[in-house]
């Protein structure tokens, strides 16, 4: 099962500390290689120089250091997004930084006029996400986007 956010449901406000940035490969992929380990997810793909010139990097500093990143692919023409991938260095796991960006993220992109955030396959802490539904097959879409 896939999951999206219908972007026209959401009422989140922009964080005013996440923003849109291109962090270096060498942070991002620190950042990213601390949260694998910390996770320890069985299988990764890498992060790739591209990753971070051809799509959006939602990015949180704290005290002038990238602590935590979102990526985002864009179709500008269609306005909508897809959330590739999220990283965070853990240094302070009680401060829930993961769900600041489930909310920010929709925000940004509804504020853009994007009509949907395409999460990937679906988990159930995804459900908590205002706006967020699962697809159905492929004749459920003939004619909808």
């Amino acid at each position: 099962m896939y999951g999206r956010i219908d972007l026209s449901k959401v009422k989140y406000k922009l964080d005013p500390d996440i923003f849109l940035h291109k962090p270096s490969r060498e942070e991002a992929a620190h950042i990213y290689n601390t949260y694998c380990k910390y996770k320890n997810f069985d299988s990764v793909y890498p992060l790739y120089s591209d990753d971070i010139l051809q799509n959006d990097f939602h990015c949180l500093y704290i005290n002038d250091k990238l602590v935590a990143w979102e990526q985002t692919r864009v179709y500008t023409t269609d306005k909508v997004a897809f959330s590739d991938q999220f990283a965070w260095d853990y240094s302070n796991p009680e401060d829930s930084v993961g769900w600041r960006f489930s909310y920010h993220v929709p925000a940004y992109y509804k504020s853009q006029g994007y009509k949907y955030l395409y999460l990937g396959d679906h988990h159930d802490y995804k459900s908590r996400i205002q706006g967020y539904e699962i697809l159905g097959p492929i004749k459920a879409l003939d004619n909808k986007t």
